[in-house]
């Protein structure tokens, strides 16, 4: 069968596609493995509907697989509605984390044919094979009476090693912005965040790819001339042994890498042995997720962190030269806006090279969203937030009764002020970052500056990449 799969553009402050998307290239090689032949519409790159309409017809795919994000799903919405109005009788499947919160919703709101949740490359795959829908785990479709019908879910992969390495060369590699190869070498998650929504879509239980495995896909790309990669991993040192081991086979290849972390690692998942290991295996850059330097809004977060142990992080990776990045969360459950001063007094304290600030988003279907259900006040319905919102934007989609929505935006300005003093200081000095940032607080120039900036930055990366 040929299989079209559609990404949908993206919202928010980069709408281009900065990297290959992993969870699109396993599913192109899980098809590709069974025979099926693959092709690939990018809306990050081309985002006129005529342009897949092209696609479509020169392709005559049997199946179309698009994948959505919960920020701007509607997105994925709009292209399901656009196709069935053009080629009615194509089955169109959707899948991505929103289909694992909301599920049979979606069916509700689109002409779509079939919903895949959780871990679902063996789903998508077992309809492409013509399976009949009844026995496909994983799957929620309209039965001959057109009633919801959610399938028990798929079994999790255990054996990661058995999966094909994701197919990135489907993509235009050479017009992303970032030549960098992202590499998932674990699923799942046993943590408890509760912002969180990982969970209902990879499971719980941690399972990982042998080194060996890992670095035979590394090798492949390096081969090919890519020496930057990305570890998308949810929790990549959850297994602190099995992590030195990928940092050991990548040692004794001898090979040079840069190595970027910044889906963030676990404070609490490393220790100065393992962060010399990933030094010299050619880390450059790690993220971490603080999210509140107070206690008892982790402890409310089920964070499972103690500010102490994120601060003894930090202190060994910048003193290992490795650059490194704390990630603040603003509306945390319990957080007032004196609390979100004490974080302000935190970043400073810790002096890493970069700083995130972002506004709590919560998704429906995780812990975080009941808990505003009862104890704060939504501003908008989810359908709006979702779609109109994103993490860099300084409006909230919630308050408290300890956290007005007034306050909530100052310390998101406050926030992005530290960014901004920390980037402007760190690349043209003290002085002249100093008379970039009384510039950067007007608010034209903070309002409209951003856009131009983001847009000039685009270009420079765009230049750099094609003279690559």
């Amino acid at each position: 069968m040929k299989v079209l799969l559609v990404i949908p553009p993206n919202i928010g402050r980069f709408i281009v596609a900065t990297i290959p998307h992993a969870g699109i290239a396993y599913l192109a090689a899980f098809l590709e493995r069974e025979g099926h032949k693959v092709d690939l519409v990018d809306m990050r790159l081309y985002s006129d509907n005529e342009n897949l309409f092209q696609k479509i017809r020169d392709f005559n795919p049997g199946l179309i697989g698009i994948t959505t994000a919960s920020i701007g799903y509607k997105m994925a919405y709009d292209i399901i509605d656009r196709i069935k109005e053009k080629f009615p009788n194509i089955p169109i499947a959707i899948g991505g984390s929103y289909a694992s919160t909301v599920h049979s919703k979606i069916l509700d709101d689109t002409k779509v044919d079939y919903v895949v949740y959780g871990e679902g490359e063996q789903t998508f795959v077992d309809i492409a094979n013509g399976k009949y829908p009844k026995s496909v785990n994983g799957l929620i479709y309209k039965d001959e009476n057109n009633e919801i019908v959610m399938n028990p879910p798929h079994k999790l992969v255990q054996d990661l090693d058995s999966m094909p390495f994701p197919k990135y060369d489907i993509f235009e590699l050479n017009k992303a912005l970032e030549k960098r190869i992202p590499l998932v070498s674990s699923r799942g998650c046993p943590n408890r965040c509760t912002f969180c929504s990982i969970q209902l879509v990879m499971g719980h239980p941690f399972r990982c790819r042998s080194p060996e495995n890992v670095v035979k896909e590394i090798e492949y790309w390096y081969n090919k001339g890519y020496d930057t990669f990305e570890f998308s991993d949810d929790n990549f040192s959850f297994n602190i042994p099995r992590a030195e081991q990928v940092c050991d086979r990548i040692i004794e290849k001898g090979m040079k890498l840069k190595i970027i972390f910044g889906n963030g690692l676990r404070a609490d998942r490393v220790n100065e042995h393992l962060l010399k290991k990933l030094k010299k295996a050619g880390t450059i850059w790690i993220a971490y997720g603080l999210e509140s330097s107070n206690e008892q809004i982790l402890e409310n977060f089920k964070k499972d962190l103690k500010l102490r142990t994120l601060k003894d992080a930090v202190k060994i990776t910048k003193d290992l030269g490795i650059e490194t990045q704390v990630n603040f969360i603003i509306g945390g459950p319990g957080q007032t806006y004196e609390m979100f001063q004490e974080d302000l007094k935190c970043a400073d304290e810790l002096n890493v090279q970069q700083l995130r600030f972002y506004n709590l988003i919560p998704y429906p279907g995780t812990e975080m969203y009941e808990w505003i259900k009862q104890n704060g006040r939504f501003l908008y319905p989810y359908e709006i937030y979702l779609n109109n919102f994103d993490y860099w934007g300084e409006e909230p989609v919630f308050e408290t009764d300890e956290f007005s929505k007034e306050e909530r935006v100052k310390a998101y300005r406050q926030g992005q002020e530290k960014i901004m003093q920390l980037f402007l200081r760190r690349h043209f000095g003290k002085f002249i970052g100093g008379v970039g940032l009384k510039i950067w607080k007007n608010h034209f120039v903070r309002k409209y500056g951003m856009g131009i900036a983001t847009k000039f930055w685009i270009l420079l990366k765009r230049l750099r990449i094609k003279q690559a």
